[in-house]
């Protein structure tokens, strides 16, 4: 079925958008080297002062090999468009959608699959490179059923970001500044989808309470797949709830959005 043009004009300009920052995404991604030096030195120093070869269930290379995957991870899923809907919200910017035939959030849909099309390609070819070399330099396995796998959550992670987010973005039609909640959140976010650390650190309890929440079918259930270390079974109850919490921040995100609106005052723009 073929898209109507608006949805295919604004999926054109979220990759417009995406090629006029490229500078600023690849300074971004480049930052992501230091997250990862100290990775490297932190678990260093973990495994030389424990005397294991195994700490929390990893090893030295493994642990090394998820760190550098999670960081690229994270950068894949990352969104800011939350900042940008917080502006439209305080200064107006949503009355010209309610005049044009496009829809708010089919506009901030297509515009970030726009965007994101161009920086999933570079990150996920990025992400094959670094998974040959850890390959070869930590025995990392590497298997086209784990890669094939990974590459069909991928796009579930991706939504399931964008909907939480959206979601989230909502609590601007009742704070005036919403900036350091969405800052907040994101740090957060982050942590408990095993964005920093992998969720076997925390405990079999925290760690429990961590798997039953969204978060980590974002980034730590995808890099568990594609490290090979999940069971057919694991991997269908995965993919699964993906969808289901893909389904319940879409309803959530709509019943915030309609009472947001109510609360709208519609000022500047």
């Amino acid at each position: 079925m073929k898209l109507p043009s608006k949805y295919t004009k604004t999926f054109s300009l979220g990759v417009q958008h995406s090629l006029e920052y490229r500078t600023n995404f690849f300074l971004t991604l480049f930052g992501a080297v230091f997250p990862i030096l100290i990775q490297f030195f932190y678990w260093r120093a973990v495994f030389a002062s424990s005397g294991q070869e195994v700490v929390f269930g990893f090893s030295y290379n493994q642990m090394i090999a998820y760190s550098i995957l999670a960081v690229l991870m994270s950068k894949l899923i990352g969104t800011t468009f939350q900042f940008e809907i917080a502006r439209d919200i305080k200064d107006g910017g949503l009355n010209k959608y309610m005049v044009k035939p496009i829809g708010y959030f089919a506009y901030r849909i297509f515009c970030f699959l726009g965007e994101k099309s161009v920086q999933m390609l570079f990150v996920l070819a990025l992400s094959m490179i670094v998974m040959l070399l850890l390959h070869v330099w930590l025995d990392f396995p590497v298997g086209l059923a784990q890669i094939g796998l990974f590459l069909c959550v991928v796009p579930g992670a991706l939504m399931l970001n964008f909907f939480i987010y959206y979601s989230l973005s909502a609590v601007a039609f009742w704070f005036t500044e919403a900036g350091g909640a969405f800052r907040t959140f994101a740090l957060l976010a982050n942590i408990a989808g095993g964005g920093l650390f992998p969720l076997d650190i925390y405990g079999p309890v925290t760690k429990a309470i961590l798997l039953a929440l969204p978060f980590n079918y974002v980034i730590y259930f995808p890099i568990r797949l594609l490290s090979g270390t999940l069971s057919g079974p694991e991997i269908a109850v995965g993919a699964l709830m993906q969808l289901v919490w893909i389904g319940v921040f879409a309803a959530l995100s709509s019943l915030l959005w309609r009472q947001g609106l109510t609360k709208y005052i519609a000022v500047g723009g």
